[in-house]
């Protein structure tokens, strides 16, 4: 490799990493944790001050972050908000699933939410909070496992079998997840039933004293894009009130399916 090309591959390397290191930082902010001093932002990252500082500077200047002159602490900036509308113009199921989901949540008063497979875990792309004082809150943005929790396992049972074994590869080799394969054999029948059913419910699943309901969402190919899951303390999920959220949110699916342009009466 001559000099000129090797130095334009340390180059894009680098500016890959600088548009990770920026990414990192976007992604402190959660609801809880809206504002963050530099200190805060350098433990979160693991970035120098000074590194963070320039990084912040730079999306400051760009509107993706706002920094308070009296407090000096940082918080997200309105260009994200602008990209975020224009990203919910532009995404039919957003658009589609977001008045669904309201009224599921107005009328079973939980907390209902539509996730999206987002690499190998879910993204929750729509949430809507139910209206009883004691509830489970999730956020739009947050990312969550996919092998865990009713609206995972709804998503992961009813992915074309090719991915979902490339999904299941890719969570075995994670160090974050390491999945044994003794895992995948023990849910081989969950999965199986998960299909036969059409829902799944799921008690502590991902967080003790949660339960919650799901069932998936499937395209005009019939191919499954989403889960709506209904989530809230597991003492107000008895085994006959969940006969009447599994109805309510497969309705709410099979709502949504049909608006994706899926045909129930063809087989996927």
């Amino acid at each position: 490799m001559d000099r000129e090309k090797e130095g334009t591959v340390r180059e894009e390397g680098r500016h890959v990493d600088l548009i990770l290191r920026a990414t990192e930082i976007l992604e402190c902010f959660k609801p809880r944790r809206s504002e963050l001093t530099l200190t805060e932002l350098s433990d979160l990252t693991g970035l120098q001050k000074s590194r963070l500082l320039r990084l912040c500077g730079t999306l400051a200047s760009k509107g993706y972050l706002n920094r308070d002159a009296e407090t000096l602490k940082y918080s997200l900036g309105p260009r994200l908000m602008i990209l975020g509308r224009l990203y919910e113009n532009a995404n039919d199921l957003f658009q589609l699933a977001e008045p669904i989901i309201k009224r599921l949540a107005k009328e079973t008063k939980e907390t209902v939410s539509l996730f999206v497979v987002h690499g190998g875990r879910r993204l929750c792309l729509v949430k809507e909070d139910g209206e009883l004082p004691i509830r489970f809150v999730n956020a739009e943005g947050d990312v969550l496992d996919l092998h865990r929790g009713a609206g995972g396992k709804a998503l992961l049972a009813f992915l074309d079998e090719e991915t979902r074994g490339r999904i299941l590869a890719g969570l075995m080799a994670d160090p974050a997840t390491m999945l044994p394969k003794s895992w995948i054999k023990d849910h081989e029948k969950e999965f199986d039933e998960i299909r036969r059913k059409g829902y799944v419910v799921s008690y502590g699943d991902v967080i003790s004293g949660v339960a919650a309901v799901a069932a998936p969402v499937f395209n005009e190919s019939g191919l499954c894009c989403a889960s709506v899951s209904i989530a809230g303390p597991d003492h107000r999920f008895s085994e006959k009130h969940c006969v009447t959220l599994v109805r309510r949110v497969r309705e709410a699916t099979a709502h949504l399916s049909a608006r994706l342009g899926y045909d129930a009466r063809r087989p996927r």
